[in-house]
């Protein structure tokens, strides 16, 4: 359910301007305001840039080719960047900064050079109470602190509202309230309308052929199926065969053709024929498809009535089950109770036995016989007023002695090792024992071998080889050298030559 909430407010409209909600700053303050002072260049920049962002617009400019096209690759329309200057050419657009730093760094040559002379500078009057007071004042931010429903109409003061009643006369209904802020629950999406058809104007003496899908709208045609698309290509046909007909004041060509649209009219008459024999088709097959839907919606309603008959009949049979097992343990009973008692006897109660044996009824009655041991278990819970209330707490903490509320500790005495004669008692010489097996076996653990002491009288002496010679190579003269590669050659070939006779 939508809920919509309007704030109005009552105003004296006498002198007061209506205007928009401001800004905390305009957008190119850092070039008209002289108090508006920016740190760096670099800080200008940036401000420009911002500006010029908020002012310009991306506009989409459509096109007329694929104007209902949803391709990516045929895209129906593309964006372009409008900009917008509202800035007069006559307002410097440069960074205010250098003027400062030029003049401060004239005073820094002042004081080198006493010849210079800085000009006297005289600021303008800030006009604090006049045309620029609502530069030093800010709306303040004041929380409620009981939450107001929206639905508010901010009232007049009792003094005031004849006279404001009296001003009111006189104007519209208009202008004594107005809107301030409107909360609803409808989103932009909800509202969403058709897609947008531009206007067109189409030349003299053209008729384009895109106009011609100017019945289709959208949710009527659109977006096209092939459906659509084999109506557009049989209208293209008929077009060009529209305009191949002879013409109507050629008397030779008469009979072409009255032929020719014959031809075409048994052709449109086939294929409405089989236009009307696909939609007996379909229309047959949604016959089929509703009543199997109906018949499986049968089925269904058929089985949960077979599952409810069937539940409700498990559910009987297992009373009745229930019911035949319970006469049958009661019959079995009093056949045992029977089977004790064969000569038909009585016999008192023997107290004695009863209570000797814990199984027995004073110690385990049963429940069939009308007693139930759990009932009014609560008489036994411990009612006390000393418990159940804090003032019964503190009277019973009172009475506690020292003891319980600061209790005393005494350090522990230290077991005596030895025996009123002077002896070491056995359990501290076991002790002892055990303390110096178990240092013996850590010893053991954490032992690290010494190295082996030296010989003390024999020394081994270590035999120092000495270095083999170094190896000379004799140089072989050209002429042994070119003798050994001759006599390789002649083997390789007197080894082929045998290698090929074998």
């Amino acid at each position: 359910m939508s809920q919509s909430m309007t704030v109005t407010r009552a105003l004296d409209h006498t002198g007061i301007r209506y205007r928009r909600r401001m800004a905390p700053n305009r957008a190119f303050d850092f070039l008209y305001d002289p108090l508006y002072v920016l740190s760096s260049e670099r800080d200008h920049a940036q401000a420009n840039i911002q500006a010029h962002l908020i002012h310009d617009e991306m506009r989409r400019i459509p096109e007329f080719k694929a104007m209902f096209s949803n391709l990516i690759h045929y895209p129906s329309h593309f964006v372009q960047l409008e900009e917008k200057n509202p800035v007069p050419p006559f307002i410097e657009r440069r960074w205010k900064g250098r003027a400062q730093q030029r003049f401060e760094t004239f005073q820094k040559l002042v004081g080198t050079q006493p010849s210079l002379q800085v000009p006297r500078i005289e600021y303008e009057d800030p006009e604090v109470s006049g045309r620029n007071r609502w530069k030093y004042f800010e709306r303040p931010f004041i929380p409620f602190h009981k939450p107001i429903p929206l639905n508010v109409v901010y009232a007049i003061s009792k003094p005031d509202l004849q006279a404001h009643q009296a001003k009111s006369r006189d104007k519209p209904a208009y202008l004594i309230t107005r809107t301030v802020e409107t909360q609803t629950d409808y989103r932009d999406g909800e509202a969403q309308t058709d897609p947008y058809s531009p206007e067109y104007i189409a030349p003299s003496g053209s008729i384009p052929e895109l106009l011609t899908l100017a019945t289709l709208t959208w949710g009527h045609g659109l977006p096209a199926t092939q459906a659509e698309v084999e109506v557009i290509e049989r209208a293209r046909e008929k077009r060009a065969w529209e305009a191949t007909l002879p013409p109507l004041n050629d008397a030779a060509h008469i009979a072409k053709r009255r032929k020719m649209m014959e031809e075409m009219e048994r052709k449109e008459w086939a294929f409405r024929e089989e236009e009307i024999e696909e939609l007996q088709e379909v229309r047959l097959k949604l016959l089929k498809a509703l009543l199997m839907k109906r018949e499986e919606k049968r089925n269904e309603l058929n089985v949960s009535c077979l599952d409810s008959h069937w539940f409700k009949l498990m559910q009987e049979k297992e009373k009745k089950v229930k019911r035949i097992q319970h006469e049958h343990i009661k019959a079995i009973r009093r056949l045992i109770a029977k089977g004790k008692n064969v000569e038909g006897k009585l016999e008192r109660r023997n107290v004695i036995k009863d209570y000797t044996e814990y199984e027995s009824q004073p110690y385990a009655p049963l429940s069939r016989i009308g007693y139930f041991p759990d009932n009014h278990a609560d008489r036994y819970a411990v009612r006390n007023s000393f418990l159940n209330t804090y003032k019964g707490l503190l009277e019973l903490e009172a009475f506690f002695p020292d003891s319980v509320t600061q209790p005393r500790t005494e350090a522990p005495k230290p077991k005596s090792l030895t025996t009123k004669d002077g002896f070491t008692k056995r359990s501290a010489r076991l002790e002892m024992e055990l303390a110096q097996v178990y240092q013996i076996l850590q010893d053991r653990k954490h032992h690290i071998k010494e190295p082996r002491k030296p010989l003390r009288f024999l020394q081994r002496l270590s035999k120092t080889l000495g270095h083999p010679p170094t190896p000379e190579l004799e140089m072989a003269s050209l002429i042994d050298e070119e003798r050994e590669l001759a006599t390789i050659t002649l083997q390789k070939l007197i080894r082929g030559r045998a290698i090929q006779n074998m």
